[in-house]
């Protein structure tokens, strides 16, 4: 098992992962994935604000990929209000993209609804090696996404925190910052703990 390929966020970009044959969100600019592209079959959503989905229907049109994102999310691929897209001065390009539901598998990894920066945020865990991809969920340092925004609720943060807290987790990777490659399970509890 290999740690996912990192291909970091500039300015307000979020953070990308690359595994197996999966690009975790897409708001990085497409060119930055072309030594990629015959290696990318899938790109997962981790939730649908702009930062993390602008540039999908590219991406997905330069390597061929079905887009994916969690159930309860799909609105936020047409709606302005929802995407925050107007926030970054863009109006919301539709995105068409298949549905993840709780308990599937894609790649290898684990779906989980984790909604609380949105009500269908998802994060992905691979519980051979313990990779936690946490979208905006989780942060290191004990810190965890913003839940102010459409559909945000801190209530459901706090159970969905503490859900990723009862995982095996090794290593973490947010959907903004610096990975942490290993002891990522004392981060993951600081977050659950400061949302108490």
């Amino acid at each position: 098992m290999s740690n996912p390929i990192t291909i970091d966020g500039r300015f307000w970009q979020a953070n990308s992962y690359l595994v197996n044959h999966t690009l975790i969100d897409a708001g990085i600019d497409p060119e930055r994935i072309i030594p990629y592209k015959y290696q990318i079959k899938n790109i997962v959503l981790t939730h649908g604000h702009f930062d993390h989905t602008v540039h999908a229907n590219e991406i997905a049109k330069l390597t061929g990929a079905k887009i994916y994102i969690g159930e309860h999310e799909l609105p936020f691929l047409t709606d302005s209000s929802l995407s925050l897209s107007t926030h970054f001065g863009s109006p919301q390009i539709p995105i068409n993209a298949e549905p993840l539901k709780d308990g599937d598998v894609i790649d290898g990894f684990t779906v989980f609804h984790t909604p609380g920066h949105t009500g269908g945020s998802i994060c992905l865990f691979r519980e051979e090696d313990g990779i936690l991809i946490a979208g905006d969920t989780i942060f290191p340092e004990g810190s965890y996404g913003r839940y102010d925004f459409p559909t945000g609720s801190i209530s459901d943060l706090r159970n969905s925190v503490s859900r990723m807290a009862e995982l095996p987790v090794e290593s973490l990777w947010s959907g903004h910052g610096e990975p942490v490659e290993a002891g990522a399970k004392a981060h993951v509890m600081l977050s659950k703990r400061n949302l108490i």
